[in-house]
Formats: C-alpha cells, sequence, structure tokens
C-alpha cells in the first residue's frame, strides 16, 4: 500500500504544476496584448478557462498590409513544440518565393541533395544564411544590406509562401525578451513584403 505522505506529495506537486502552467498562459496572454498595443494591432480579450489563457493572435495593418502576430505548436505531449510567428502579406508577389534559413546540418542536406543557394554578395551574411528562391537574381539585389542586418540578429525562418511572409521561431511570447525584439521581427517581415511588391511590379 502507498503511504498517505506520497500520494499527498504527488497532488500538491501536481497542482503546484498546474497553478504555474495556468500563471505562465496568463503572463503569455498579457504579454501579448502589450505588444499588440505597441505594434497598433488588436488583440481580442480573453477570459480564462479554469484559469488557463488561450494566447489569441494580435492583427491589424502596418504600411497598409495585412500583419498576424500569432503563436502555434507542433508535435504534442512531451515533444510539444510552441513556435512564435509574424505573418505579412504584400499586397502583390508576382509569383515570388523564398526561404532565407540559418545555415547547419538541414542546409548542407539540401546542398547534397541539389538544393541550389542563392548567395548575396556579402560574405558575413552568406556564411550565417542559406537562401532559396524562384528568382534568385532579384533575391541577390533585393536583399539590400540594411535589410539584411535587420534578419542578421534573428535566429528563426524567413519565408515567403502563400502569399504571406512568414517569420517563424521556436518559443513563445511568455518571454520577454521575445516581445521586446518583436518589432523589429514585424519591421523585417515587411520590409521582406515590399520587396516582394517591387518584384510583382517589375513582373507586370
Amino acid at each position: 500500500m502507498i503511504p498517505v505522505f506520497i500520494v499527498g506529495g504527488f497532488l500538491l506537486l501536481t497542482v503546484v504544476i498546474v497553478r504555474l502552467i495556468a500563471r505562465s498562459t496568463k503572463k503569455t496572454y498579457e504579454n501579448m496584448k502589450r505588444l499588440a498595443v505597441r505594434l497598433k494591432l488588436t488583440v481580442p480579450e480573453v477570459k480564462p478557462v479554469l484559469g488557463f489563457y488561450k494566447t489569441p493572435d494580435a492583427t491589424g495593418v502596418i504600411r497598409e498590409k495585412n500583419v498576424r502576430v500569432y503563436t502555434y505548436t507542433t508535435s504534442s505531449g512531451k515533444n510539444q513544440t510552441t513556435w512564435s510567428a509574424v505573418a505579412v502579406t504584400p499586397r502583390a508577389t508576382g509569383g515570388l518565393t523564398f526561404c532565407l534559413s540559418r545555415q547547419g546540418l538541414g542546409t548542407k542536406l539540401l546542398e547534397i541533395f541539389g538544393q541550389k543557394e542563392t548567395k548575396v554578395g556579402d560574405e558575413s551574411f552568406d556564411k550565417e544564411w542559406f537562401i532559396q528562391t524562384n528568382a534568385p537574381d532579384f533575391m541577390a539585389i533585393g536583399l539590400l544590406p540594411e535589410l539584411q542586418q535587420k534578419i542578421s540578429p534573428f535566429k528563426g525562418e524567413w519565408e515567403l509562401k502563400k502569399n504571406e511572409v512568414i517569420y517563424t521561431e521556436r518559443g513563445s511570447f511568455n518571454d520577454k525578451e521575445r516581445c521586446e525584439r518583436w518589432r523589429e521581427a514585424v519591421d523585417a517581415a515587411c520590409d521582406l513584403a515590399d520587396a516582394a511588391e517591387v518584384y510583382a511590379k517589375h513582373k507586370q
């Protein structure tokens, strides 16, 4: 028979963990609201369910483009991973696609299997970033030095797909440091959307 103090200790630990998780969801929600205010986006009010807050999307218009800041999860259980993202919708893309990801094992495998890499001509940027695109000549000149500087501090992935420029990185908005620098991520994503619009204009 399991001693009562062991059962009681287990229940107490469970309660503590649940409360910590609930507190974390509240912090994430409050951080998202503060971030939305700084970005002049809108976040719907959320009522907690059993003390847990769902993190809503922050949406609005920045530089005449629809913008959405959000989180999502992949996998489940112990393998569940939370991701933070911003999506910016260009007014036109001209069919342009691209993906900028950090150089690493995954990008080396892509090269082995024949994926061509686009270079921008800046040695330090090309060393850190692997660029895939269907318009290599445009991206080589379209990623201006100013835009490279905005992108470089980030560790996630920048991608234009399904007519949205999306930046994604691992983690949630429970992280105050992420919230502080997310304005820069939104700004860089808008710049990439601007580049897509320029490409679309020249394709006409």
